[in-house]
């Protein structure tokens, strides 16, 4: 199995229009969180794999054409919670962003 060099972090976020769901995460809570989490991320993948990951945030709602992929289906389709976190193009977590668990994963996918 080659080393990887680089693995990228995808996060994808979808807020459905209509409904009590929309108000909950679309709250300036959930946008605090979301960013906190994010840079929470961000950090530790830096200081444990310097160089070798990178974090991209996709908001679909902002980026419609990018709702086209099997990831992005995942949440527009109601199957996962958003964020829906893909790691090296697998969807791996749904519903939190849990850094402590995409670092150890990370760090499989490096090895």
């Amino acid at each position: 199995m080659p080393i990887k060099d680089l693995v990228i972090v995808k996060v994808l976020d979808f807020v459905k229009s209509g409904g009590c769901c929309v108000s909950c995460a679309a709250s300036p809570e959930y946008v605090t969180l979301l960013r906190q989490k994010l840079e929470e991320l961000e950090k530790q993948l830096e200081t444990n794999y310097p160089g070798k990951t990178r974090v991209e945030y996709i908001d679909l709602n902002q980026m419609p054409e990018k709702k086209g992929s099997e990831a992005a289906q995942l949440l527009v389709t109601g199957r996962y919670p958003a964020p829906l976190l893909v790691i090296d193009g697998e969807p791996k977590f749904a519903g939190y962003i849990d850094v402590r668990k995409i670092v150890k994963e990370v760090g499989i996918i490096l090895k």
